[in-house]
């Protein structure tokens, strides 16, 4: 009997909308707008920023007291990803799918520049983001009712699926996602880095 497949399309940020405006218009109103000047946005004053790793590992923010990079998620449904860390910073497109794990990269005051699964890199600000444990499967997993390798399969979960994790040792992670609970690689699943430990009965 065939598993249960689960696929998820990996759509999770949209333009705005004046770009969304723009593709509307004939390319003649197009290149008209284009040969406007744009309006320099004035210039923001902000702290400096962490580098985003030392050659020893990770390094502890001065603005959250929080080690970068770290994994987090997006709190809401809608957030805006910016191209600098203010609000008077044009909107780069905006994230559409809450629980979306993204990488904390730097850190300026109250402004977090994060990377999502697809490797863009975009500022939010810090209430946009919770702590949590989700992540992205990276590729088709057959997700396992135990953390052996002859587990049995419990269901096919496709590429770009959002999991909970539950837990996670250095192979494996306990997930769940669509109604179905079990086990899968750690090295397909985006963001499971800082999951949560196994507890030691985990693998009875």
């Amino acid at each position: 009997m065939p598993l249960p497949l689960l696929m998820e399309a990996l759509h999770m940020k949209r333009a705005p909308l004046v770009l969304a405006i723009l593709l509307a218009l004939p390319a003649g109103a197009i290149a008209q707008s284009d040969s406007r000047p744009a309006a320099r946005p004035a210039a923001v004053q902000v702290p400096a920023a962490t580098t985003d790793e030392t050659p020893e590992g990770p390094v502890v923010s001065r603005f959250s007291g929080k080690p970068v990079p770290r994994f987090e998620t997006l709190r809401w449904a809608e957030v805006n990803g910016r191209t600098g860390p203010s609000l008077s910073a044009p909107i780069a497109w905006q994230y559409n799918r809450k629980g979306l794990p993204v990488m904390v990269v730097k850190e300026s005051g109250e402004w977090y520049r994060v990377r999502d699964p697809v490797g863009d890199e975009v500022w939010v600000h810090m209430r946009m983001l919770a702590e949590g444990a989700t992540a992205i499967v990276t590729r088709t997993t057959i997700l396992g009712n135990s953390p052996a390798r002859d587990a049995e399969g419990v269901a096919e979960i496709g590429k770009g699926v959002l999991v909970q994790i539950h837990s996670c040792d250095t192979a494996v992670c306990e997930v769940e996602t669509g109604g179905y609970r079990g086990w899968m690689p750690r090295a397909n699943l985006w963001g499971a880095t800082g999951a949560p430990a196994a507890s030691a009965g985990t693998k009875g």
